[in-house]
């Protein structure tokens, strides 16, 4: 019988009980533990035995609290060499809902949120979930597709004029939630329905320019006279479909952008892994230096 791999679990907290805590209820359930303090010991981990999952726990009203998230965010956007996926999920540990750690981590693309105290009997059943919905294995090349579109049976839609094995598709049902997933993740297009928006349009879509800036946008609306031709053409939006939308050319103009997308990607991934590898050697200096001077 094949063997399944121990999942390993770092855990980020000053408080040595927190820490042990947490580490006796998940060595219990098959878990491979790794406690650290700090965020040094805590980027040292990462490095050298990429964990699946990160619970993070930053101290009680620091300001600061969230750096070792920004900087494992930053590492692991420099490491093009590590394979697509390979970040971990984290779960942050705050205080409370309403307190501004609990909204940076929102923001810094926490796949969980836990306000203290916690249920520890419940964290291991949030674990595998978490692992499970965030490590989804797919191939590097598999390119991801965003759809907003305020209606269900349109999500279906276009998923289906667009099913291919080489995309990957996310869904969102807000606007909010849209601008969310396309700052805090990397999308290779968005297709967006900009009748669903529920603030003014133009604004709206400067707004994911701002996050995206090269990321290719095709728009479809169920109305007609949102927005002008010019605006469309500042914001760089690739093509704009009225519905009911022309099937065969929503499907060549998506799989002719994810051809060039393709082709950009391998000519820029080897100029970019030399660089970045200086860029991460920075990275952790810098890091070994703020513990240090703390």
């Amino acid at each position: 019988m094949k063997q399944l791999r121990q999942r390993k679990v770092l855990i980020i907290d000053e408080i040595n009980y927190t820490r042990l805590g947490i580490d006796y209820a998940l060595s219990n359930y098959g878990y491979k533990v790794t406690s650290v303090r700090n965020g040094e010991e805590a980027m040292k981990n990462i490095i050298s035995e990429l964990p699946d999952i990160v619970i993070l726990s930053p101290r009680y009203n620091d300001i600061n609290g969230m750096d070792v998230m920004k900087n494992m965010k930053e590492y692991f956007r420099l490491r093009l060499d590590i394979a697509q996926g390979a970040e971990p999920p984290i779960i942050a540990m705050v205080a409370s809902k309403n307190s501004k750690q609990a909204r940076e981590a929102q923001y810094l693309g926490a796949s969980a949120i836990l306000f203290k105290p916690i249920n520890i009997q419940e964290l291991p059943s949030l674990i595998a979930s978490t692992i499970a919905k965030e490590h989804k294995p797919t191939h590097q090349s598999r390119k991801k597709i965003l759809i907003f579109d305020g209606e269900i049976r349109s999500h279906k839609f276009i998923e289906s004029v667009l099913a291919n094995e080489n995309y990957d598709f996310e869904t969102s049902e807000s606007e909010s939630e849209t601008i969310a997933k396309i700052r805090n993740r990397k999308f290779d297009m968005a297709v967006l329905d900009i009748s669903s928006f529920e603030s003014d349009v133009l604004d709206s879509l400067k707004k994911i320019r701002e996050v995206a800036e090269e990321m290719p946008i095709i728009t479809v609306t169920a109305f007609g006279g949102q927005i002008s031709e010019e605006d469309f053409a500042d914001l760089k939006i690739q093509k704009h479909f009225t519905k009911p939308i022309n099937v065969i050319e929503f499907q060549s103009l998506v799989d002719g952008l994810m051809a060039e997308r393709a082709k950009e990607g391998s000519a820029d991934n080897e100029s970019k892994i030399d660089e970045n590898a200086s860029n991460v050697d920075n990275l952790i200096d810098g890091i070994t230096n703020q513990m240090e001077n703390k």
